[in-house]
């Protein structure tokens, strides 16, 4: 599996072994919640944007060294700073041990695939964590995307816990478990078969 994505295409995953495409596990959310940034500022959502592909590079790179694989990084100054000290304290309190950092994989029987930003264990205990960094608000769509999306492909069959992470600029966090997982498969599952319809019928 040789997976590549490209934002804004078509069906953003891409298996460049087996030519197969695949619909991105953002691109579900899409449909599920159209209106997440109805009314926000282009400008301002692009540099939110920004901050957030920083934010998850800091937030591998800090995992990364709970596993004594690198060093942790260095603090960013400005408001990164303070969102990278909710990382830091969150890896301080929980103890995270990386299983998998930022890597993408596929559901070949639903026809889609993601980037989950860490499987992990917690706290010194033995169960496997799914967990995606957030610097939003938070959102019922994220537990859709974690328990339905990341957890049910190819590679993460031992993940029994899912949660967003979520830090604030003032150097907290707040860990919010996901666990309705009939009814966020329901909810991810209507939105891909969404997604199918409109491809199949040549609506964007």
């Amino acid at each position: 599996m040789n997976l590549r994505c490209i934002r804004g295409a078509d069906r953003e995953y891409q298996d460049l072994d087996t030519k197969r495409e695949y619909f991105s596990v953002s691109q579900v959310l899409t449909v599920l919640d159209p209106d997440a940034f109805a009314g926000v500022d282009p400008f301002v959502l692009a540099a939110a944007q920004d901050r957030g592909k920083d934010l998850h590079v800091l937030f591998a790179l800090r995992l990364l060294a709970e596993s004594n694989l690198g060093q942790p990084p260095k603090r960013p100054t400005g408001i990164i700073g303070g969102f990278y000290d909710g990382i830091d304290l969150f890896c301080r309190q929980r103890k995270p041990k990386p299983i998998k950092v930022e890597q993408s994989s596929v559901n070949d029987k639903d026809g889609y695939a993601g980037t989950a930003d860490t499987e992990c264990l917690l706290d010194e205990q033995p169960e496997h964590w799914c967990i995606d960094l957030k610097t939003g608000f938070e959102r019922a769509v994220h537990s859709a995307q974690v328990i339905a999306g990341y957890k049910r492909m190819k590679g993460y069959e031992k993940v029994k816990r899912c949660a967003s992470l979520y830090i604030r600029k003032n150097g907290t966090y707040k860990l919010v478990e996901h666990t309705h997982n009939h009814v966020d498969l329901a909810w991810f599952m209507g939105g891909l078969t969404v997604l199918n319809g409109r491809r199949a019928n040549g609506i964007r």
